[in-house]
């Protein structure tokens, strides 16, 4: 019994932390854009990245931070029925593909994720891009979403 639960309180630690939480990270910086701007909710959702991804996330942090901002924008296409072809319709049209950015670069691989799996269920649009956003975010400081 006492090697066991001198087994639980080493690992216990580790399990709690075992999986980094993106959904923390977006949400830390939704509620700081809202409350406080965009330049503290850059810098709270930093901590948090280095804090639930470790030191090996820092290179992309300021890519994923900008995806915030664009990727809730592509998935509405899909939430709104568009077709992906109408979506890129609309996104060259409006010359978001044109401008040279990285946010320009990394729309189109944006725009592929939210045409993968399942789209929305009627009514539930807003969780849906909640949790396709915690998705995309945790791919991105894991190293998983290519430049």
């Amino acid at each position: 019994m006492h090697r066991t639960a001198l087994l639980l309180a080493l690992l216990l630690p580790l399990l709690a932390h075992a999986a980094p939480d993106a959904a923390a990270c977006v949400a830390v910086h939704g509620s700081t854009a809202q409350g406080e701007g965009a330049e503290a909710a850059r810098a709270v959702f930093r901590q948090c990245a280095l804090r639930e991804y470790g030191a090996s996330a820092e290179p992309r942090i300021e890519a994923c931070t900008a995806d915030l901002y664009t990727l809730p924008v592509i998935l509405l296409y899909r939430s709104d029925g568009l077709s992906r072809a109408e979506a890129l319709a609309d996104m060259k049209r409006d010359a978001q593909l044109d401008d040279g950015s990285d946010e320009a670069r990394r729309a189109p691989r944006m725009l592929d994720f939210a045409y993968q799996g399942a789209g929305p269920v009627a009514g539930k649009s807003e969780a849906w891009i909640r949790q396709r956003v915690n998705e995309w975010t945790d791919r991105c400081l894991r190293g998983l979403v290519s430049k």
